[in-house]
């Protein structure tokens, strides 16, 4: 009696270990599939993986909040080995993109139960506010470095990802400022001096605004600047005025890399809306100026290209001394038409641009809330073009 009793305590712990085990894990019956599941037809690597279906929560995702993608699988032979799951949300062209790669179960398991119907689960933080459409596309697969298992013919996209899906998401919230230019009247233009001070008639008329974001689009900057534009029929004057406790910048000769080290006021401009070219001008509150000019975002960077500017900042405090406290700097900026057009715009025309501001300190290093602008940009790198603002030349006089 008592060894039969010691067998059946044996086989109630070795059942209990068998359904604990993680080669176990994830797995489901047909009926347990959710009522919610897409089904899939798809396969990898010759059918050994095969994707049964999908389905996303909360069903129709928000921009800026996480959601999940839960996908059914079957396999006839284990992942090869050092291959991860991939997913990348996309727009229907693609040019809309973010991603997700994770270890299938998240390498709970070391050997899949194989035959049997395997459920995943994918978190995923957040659809990017940036995302700009309200349709996500679903492609994915197994990954190891650059190499992706070859999906079946008919869920082939051409890059080796199964177009497993697509659903409606929340309409983006992009923020896509414009701002005026107006001419300075005659009456003025006798006034106009480059001196950083912006003492004259006309920037206390011209357009401004001092609303600047986190250059991600999180939210509003707690650093206060400000920005204004006017022009005449030479340049086009742009003048920034920041509020700064620790005005610093050490960098002294012209284009060398002050965005990496000064506290720096940025304008990225594109007269064609095409980004081909694009200008890139920055000016330092030590008066240090850099100048690029690229053809497409990031592409083609000609440093030796001139911008021709007239310029000239203010500082309201000391240079690189922290041990005071500074109030702020100013900086004046015209833009000779000739450096980026042949003709200076009519009435009514629109170009493109940003206005950024980096900002630094003396003893401490700056963070992602350092760098601000005028329209958010959307990313950590300011030369994400596509979400830049438009300048609308109007041809009405200020004084």
């Amino acid at each position: 009696m008592k060894n039969f009793f010691r067998f059946l305590v044996s086989a109630a712990l070795c059942c209990l270990v068998f359904a604990c085990s993680p080669a176990h894990e994830g797995i489901v019956s047909e009926s347990e599939m959710s009522k919610l599941t897409v089904k899939t037809d798809m396969s990898l690597d010759d059918g050994k993986i095969e994707l049964l279906g999908y389905f996303v929560e909360p069903i129709k995702p928000r921009h800026g909040e996480p959601f999940k993608v839960t996908t059914y699988w079957r396999f006839k032979e284990q992942i090869p080995e050092g291959y991860e799951l991939f997913l990348h949300f996309e727009s229907e062209d693609g040019q809309e993109r973010f991603t997700k790669n994770q270890k299938f179960l998240n390498g709970a398991v070391k050997e899949l139960a194989l035959g049997k119907i395997i459920m995943n689960k994918t978190e995923v933080e957040k659809i990017p506010q940036s995302f700009d459409t309200d349709e996500m596309y679903i492609r994915g697969g197994f990954f190891k470095d650059n190499e992706r298992l070859t999906p079946d013919a008919k869920s082939n996209d051409g890059k080796k990802r199964m177009n497993i899906g697509h659903l409606k998401i929340s309409k983006p919230n992009i923020k896509r400022k414009s701002m005026d230019v107006f001419v300075i009247a005659g009456n003025s233009r006798d006034q106009t001096k480059v001196d950083g001070v912006l003492r004259e008639s006309y920037w206390q008329n011209a357009s401004r605004d001092d609303k600047f974001w986190v250059s991600d689009g999180s939210a509003l900057s707690k650093a206060e600047t400000a920005v204004m534009t006017v022009m005449d029929h030479n340049y086009l004057y742009v003048a920034f005025d920041v509020k700064d406790s620790d005005i610093h910048a050490e960098l002294k000769e012209n284009d060398a890399p002050i965005y990496d080290h000064d506290d720096v006021v940025e304008i990225f401009i594109d007269p064609t809306g095409t980004a081909d070219p694009y200008y890139e001008i920055q000016v330092s509150a030590a008066g240090v100026k850099f100048d690029s000019r690229f053809n497409g975002r990031r592409k083609n960077r000609t440093d030796s290209w001139d911008s021709g500017i007239k310029y000239a900042v203010n500082l309201n405090g000391t240079l690189n001394d922290p041990s005071d406290e500074d109030t702020g700097w100013s900086a004046e900026i015209a833009i000779p038409w000739k450096s980026l057009v042949q003709t200076p715009p009519k009435d009514g025309d629109t170009w493109k641009v940003f206005f950024h501001r980096i900002n630094r300190y003396s003893n401490k290093k700056s963070t992602s809330e350092d760098f601000t602008s005028w329209t958010p940009a959307y990313s950590g790198d300011l030369h994400n073009i596509k979400f830049m603002g438009n300048l609308v030349f109007v041809y009405e006089e200020i004084l």
